[in-house]
């Protein structure tokens, strides 16, 4: 079996891992899975159907990974291209508020977080996302001191490494008013502008496994195949199942390496080595088609990087080549 270096085998699991954020982001993009995330997570949309919310208030098509956060000009070395330094909004796009009969727009941000426990403070790094927002809309939906004109920008983050105290919740932090003397009211909306959502995933035993927390899961779950994700979709959350949904999850099978480590930490895998469940074989055809199918790996360097079990190794090569 051909025999690959540490630095190769980095090399191939840098890129399944870009694959996988890139699929990740393009398959959460989706209208009818971020609809779902909406109204699960924002009072603004919590009363409105599903399609409504895809169909009429999502406007245009989700941007991925294009809207400019910053740039980390230190960062930039001679010779690098600079768009590599450029730190990107994972989605970014415009909803109506249905309340309002479409007239108000909110600018919403959703961010894909595999690690939860970074060096700095997540909740920080959500705050400055909003900050920037609001701040990048002068000369695009205010110039001057048209400050009245400043859109409301929500920032979802998913999460799938939280701790256990902070797995299978959702969480909302806004301004809000404080009467510190006296009773003074004001208008609500003039400081309702900033809202940061913290969706963290954790268990399937969990009495709270349902809604988007459910649907995310779902959509990311390494020891389902694409079929049983989708049966899921269409039984339980009554999505329609389009040639997008299907060709976006059926991708995500092919590419979810990385996912698998994530199942390991909910104890419902053991892990690639000791893998014998018929789902777990299957990812595993899977994933190595779709490296073959770049034309960069053979079957034995995909099956190596992937950490196949050897005992399965005639198996899946025969369910891969048909020999």
């Amino acid at each position: 079996m051909e025999t690959l270096t540490e630095a190769a085998k980095n090399a191939y699991t840098n890129e399944l891992n870009k694959k996988y954020d890139e699929q990740l982001k393009k398959t959460l993009s989706i209208k009818i899975f971020l609809a779902n995330i909406l109204k699960d997570c924002l009072e603004e949309f919590k009363d409105y159907d599903q399609y409504d919310i895809a169909e009429k208030y999502i406007e245009g098509e989700p941007e991925v990974s294009v809207e400019a956060v910053h740039i980390n000009d230190k960062e930039v070395i001679t010779g690098m291209d600079r768009d590599d330094t450029v730190v990107r909004y994972d989605i970014l796009f415009y909803a109506y508020v249905p309340s309002l009969s479409g007239t108000v727009k909110l600018i919403i941000n959703i961010e894909a977080q595999n690690k939860f426990n970074t060096k700095y403070p997540l909740l920080k790094r959500a705050v400055y996302y909003c900050s920037r927002l609001i701040s990048d809309q002068y000369n695009k939906e205010f110039t001057n001191s048209e400050y009245g004109n400043i859109k409301k920008v929500v920032s979802i983050w998913i999460c799938w490494d939280a701790p256990k105290n902070k797995q299978n919740t959702i969480t909302r932090f806004s301004l809000k008013e404080q009467n510190i003397i006296g009773k003074a009211k004001y208008n609500f909306k003039d400081y309702d502008l900033l809202d940061i959502v913290m969706v963290c995933l954790g268990k399937r035993d969990s009495e709270n496994y349902k809604s988007c927390l459910k649907l995310i899961d779902v959509i990311t779950a390494s020891d389902l195949s694409a079929q049983e994700r989708l049966d899921i979709m269409e039984n339980d959350f009554n999505i329609k199942i389009t040639k997008n949904i299907e060709e976006g999850v059926t991708t995500m099978c092919n590419v979810s390496y990385g996912i698998e480590k994530r199942g390991e930490e909910r104890g419902e895998m053991k892990g690639r080595a000791e893998g014998r469940a018929e789902g777990i074989i299957e990812n595993l055809t899977n994933n190595i088609k779709a490296l073959m199918e770049t034309g960069q790996y053979t079957f034995d360097s995909a099956f190596n990087i992937l950490k196949a079990p050897e005992d399965k190794y005639s198996l899946i090569k025969k369910m891969v080549l048909g020999m």
